[in-house]
């Protein structure tokens, strides 16, 4: 499978603001479950390292050998010890390298990286979590709001939220189309990128599954979830069609 990141993995942070909120509230979400955390869909490692600064021993999984590597940059840069509750891994979503009833509590975040799947590799990943997780663990998502997309803009373009090295440029174009019938939006993009005298440029398209709320908690009771619950933001705010997020949490069950 295409490493969709490998061309833009070295800058893919730059396009998020500081993270502490987001890893605040993972630590909050897991504390009630225990210290064995699986970030799954980690990227670059930032909010796994975060969490394993909290005293959770974390493995981080992706997909991307070139996320991983920046993530490995990373943990090589972190000098502290409990860097070391961090392990991260190159995988398979639906083939977790674990045994089963290993975690504590499992994390797709990312703001949309479940998205990446489509019904059926999100079913096959979702009943793959229930399968690591221990009966009574816990699972969060954050997921795209579907209502809000039909409100972006078809075409963007934007700088990064972070601030660059002196020197560097880096600038990203996007087209987008909103298939609201089929739940698919279609996103061809274009990162322009300059470090020092050399400017790169890579382009990726693809597509990021939708679900409704109702969808989302169908595809988790099939999988082995039950007591699922939606907020809109980090501060646990009531779900809606203008909240910034759709974040899920559930429970495996025993039956699972």
């Amino acid at each position: 499978m295409k490493d969709l990141y490998a061309n833009w993995a070295s800058v893919y942070d730059y396009f998020y603001l500081d993270r502490s909120d987001e890893i605040d509230f993972w630590a909050r979400q897991a504390e009630p479950f225990g210290r064995r955390l699986l970030d799954l869909m980690c990227g670059t490692a930032e909010v796994s390292l975060g969490l394993a600064r909290r005293g959770y021993r974390v493995l981080g999984l992706d997909h991307s050998p070139a996320m991983l590597a920046v993530g490995a940059q990373r943990l090589a840069a972190a000098a502290d010890y409990p860097a070391r509750n961090l392990s991260p891994v190159q995988g398979d979503a639906t083939r977790i390298p674990l045994a089963g009833d290993q975690i504590d509590f499992a994390l797709v975040g990312g703001s949309g990286s479940f998205n990446h799947l489509g019904d059926d590799l999100a079913m096959a990943t979702l009943r793959e979590l229930s399968r690591v997780l221990r009966p009574g663990g816990g699972l969060g998502l954050e997921l795209l709001n579907p209502h809000l997309l039909a409100e972006i803009d078809p075409q963007r373009s934007f700088g990064p939220l972070r601030a660059l090295p002196p020197g560097d440029d880096l600038r990203r174009t996007t087209q987008t189309w909103y298939d609201r019938a089929h739940g698919w939006f279609h996103i061809h993009q274009v990162t322009q990128y300059g470090m020092g005298n050399e400017l790169e440029q890579s382009e990726e398209r693809f597509a990021l599954r939708v679900w409704s709320p109702e969808q989302v908690r169908g595809l988790l009771v099939e999988a082995g979830f039950a007591s699922v619950s939606f907020f809109g933001s980090y501060d646990l705010e009531a779900f809606d069609r203008r909240a910034p997020d759709l974040l899920v949490r559930g429970i495996r069950t025993s039956a699972a």
